[in-house]
């Protein structure tokens, strides 16, 4: 399982990296032609695309994502498949239809501006389309076909950067432009998709299959909602106690932060479904912490980067106007890593006790939004990204100690708390550093030091070896050199 892992990752992760690299080509488009308070309007917009992935279907797809592990015959897994795509189109078209007939009074409520009311519809079109593609996309992954995966979303990053050039730059549509070429790049790849995966899906709809589908993805739903809330109430926190201007530099600080998530796309496509496959096999925990380690030392390294880059990201991406952001982005760059690596701990999903999951989650929002409210007023966006972080480190810590009753996994613990103090004294260095007047090039020397420091750290508390960084050097060079 752990050779799979690592080859499904480097495709996964290869296929992210490349795809968010497109994709960051946006910001300076975006931030060219919207406002803070337009960038404000998309980053909630694009705050209910992800709210709309994990209620409106009722997370029908981590159902189908289980029964499909689960079963060998190929008829029942069409079924399985057939069945949550036409339920899943059912609920978006439902919901959507609704939330378009009221578009007005959603929209004053929602950005406090009904001259939005036309973002609003664009809006609530891309949240169909997307919804579809989201399900249509992982069925790659269920069925362990991560070229075609990497294939798509690549083509998808390529579209929207294509798109966006055309409707933003050359007819400056503004806004709309922004919305009109996630929609046209969306329904392109979902079409394509859906032909890639013919032989998967058929006119069929069974009730039986979808309420076995649906026994283990009800209890998700609440346990989403509360994820969801721990990462986006700080954009209604904002919209209340500041103003539009700020969820638009907030989530501008949220997508730079969100470059380090790149390192765990790959390994998060790639792991659910093999965990689910092999974890009967005695070596799988030992394998799964492994890879958590090195995953660790690698997140590690990324987010002392991204922060000491903080400015420099936001200067290249953005214009004047979105300068506060960048002290922003050394605090959200581990909250939003953090949030995401649950997949270490896979005790929950294998044993099948969501509701363990949603207490845990529940109990990650309650502080998320305690945090916002006593935070936000008084530090702004830097209460609202701190709110964020602790939220993430209690829904983690949360998580992995349920998992770990269910399905032990042996982490080196003590090699990883070490690291960490590592991590947090360069991070302490660094904005000391910060507060001097210093020459560009001895800040950049200095950088790149305290870079070099905590990778000797990683090394020496154990928690990465140079046999390991050998072997996966030898990997990479044999991989690419057969390719």
């Amino acid at each position: 399982m752990l050779r799979l892992a690592l080859r499904d990752s480097l495709i996964y992760g290869s296929a992210s990296i490349l795809s968010r690299g497109l994709a960051i080509f946006l910001l300076p488009i975006y931030t060219r032609v919207l406002s803070p308070a337009d960038y404000g309007v998309y980053d909630l917009l694009v705050t209910l695309v992800a709210l709309a992935n994990l209620v409106v279907a009722l997370e029908v797809s981590q159902g189908l994502a289980r029964y499909w592990a689960d079963t060998g015959d190929a008829a029942a897994r069409i079924r399985f498949a057939s069945t949550a795509l036409l339920f899943t189109l059912g609920m978006y078209l439902t919901i959507c239809g609704l939330a378009l007939v009221f578009a007005e009074p959603f929209t004053a409520l929602l950005m406090g501006d009904v001259a939005y009311v036309d973002a609003f519809r664009l809006g609530m079109t891309f949240v169909v389309l997307n919804g579809l593609y989201y399900l249509v996309l992982n069925q790659f992954r269920w069925e362990l076909r991560s070229r075609e995966f990497a294939f798509i979303s690549l083509g998808y990053a390529v579209l929207t950067l294509v798109f966006a050039l055309g409707f933003c730059v050359l007819l400056d549509w503004g806004l709309e432009g922004v919305l009109l070429a996630q929609i046209a790049a969306t329904l392109i790849c979902l079409l394509v998709a859906l032909w890639r995966l013919r032989s998967s899906f058929r006119p069929v709809f069974d009730t039986d299959a979808l309420q076995r589908m649906l026994a283990f993805s009800l209890p998700l739903v609440p346990s989403g909602v509360a994820i969801f809330t721990s990462l986006y109430i700080n954009r209604l926190a904002l919209l209340q106690y500041a103003s539009i201007e700020e969820v638009g530099l907030y989530g501008l600080a949220t997508r730079i932060a969100g470059l380090i998530t790149l390192l765990i796309l790959g390994v998060q496509a790639a792991l659910t479904p093999l965990v689910y496959q092999h974890a009967r096999r005695p070596e799988t925990p030992g394998q799964v912490a492994r890879l958590f380690s090195w995953f660790s030392a690698v997140a590690l390294l990324g987010c002392l980067g991204l922060g000491l880059l903080a400015s420099e990201l936001v200067n290249l991406f953005a214009t004047a106007e979105y300068a506060s952001a960048a002290p922003l982005v050394s605090i959200l760059a581990p909250a939003l890593l953090l949030s995401q690596m649950y997949v270490f701990a896979p005790g929950i999903g294998i044993r099948k006790k969501t509701l363990y999951q949603l207490v845990v989650t529940l109990s990650a929002a309650a502080v998320s939004m305690l945090a916002n409210w006593i935070l936000v007023p008084v530090f702004g966006m830097a209460g609202a990204a701190w709110a964020t972080l602790l939220s993430s480190v209690v829904f983690l810590w949360g998580w992995f100690w349920v998992s770990q009753r269910l399905y032990p996994v042996p982490y080196e613990w003590r090699q990883l708390g070490l690291c960490l103090l590592a991590f947090i004294v360069c991070v302490l260095a660094g904005r000391v550093f910060e507060t001097l007047s210093q020459p560009l090039l001895l800040e950049f020397v200095a950088k790149v030091i305290m870079l070099l420091l905590l990778a000797l750290a990683l090394v020496a508390f154990r928690l990465i070896s140079v046999t390991e960084l050998q072997a996966g050097y030898r990997m990479l060079r044999n991989r690419f050199g057969r390719s």
